[in-house]
């Protein structure tokens, strides 16, 4: 299943989570994309505040690693509790409903983020989108954070992790 929608994000991020009750500190922020927590992930996006993108899906098994048009890519583990994993916004911009992640129930969610345009208005303002994000998750025990496609801004914060 795929949906698409245009959300406003604030602050540089948006979240994937089962509600507005997450641990934040929990979360690991070392690949600057996809910051897995406890409970869900942040998005960290290059704007500061605007619209972007959005376009999920949920798929049973992985899906092929493509790469192709992306700036960058990584991939997370998610845990879902007995709430749904959706995209977390802010009131008033978005879809009415937003798209489930977690179809498949409580437990465990591979989570693949594909980003481009992040460095376009780095911090800055937009009222336009100008970034675009794919988010795909599919049902699979946890694993190690994964880049697919890396990026300087990631390359930088794995080295600030001494992940790289």
């Amino acid at each position: 299943m795929t949906e698409s929608a245009v959300i406003r994000v604030s602050d540089g991020q948006f979240s994937i989570t089962g509600g507005y009750d997450y641990e934040v500190e929990s979360a690991d922020w070392s690949n600057t994309l996809a910051a897995p927590m406890d409970h869900g992930a942040y998005i960290i996006t290059g704007i500061h505040s605007g619209p972007v993108n959005v376009e999920t899906r949920i798929t049973s098994t992985p899906p092929p690693a493509d790469t192709e048009g992306w700036e960058e890519v990584v991939e997370v583990s998610v845990h879902a509790d007995e709430v749904d994993l959706a995209l977390n916004y802010w009131s008033g911009h978005g879809p009415s409903k937003p798209p489930a992640l977690s179809d498949h129930g409580p437990g465990w969610y591979r989570m693949r983020v594909h980003a481009r345009g992040r460095t376009l208005e780095p911090d800055g303002v937009s009222e336009e989108p100008i970034e675009d994000y794919l988010i795909t998750t599919w049902p699979q025990q946890p694993a190690a954070p994964t880049v697919l496609r890396s990026s300087e801004r990631i390359e930088a914060g794995l080295r600030r992790a001494g992940r790289a």
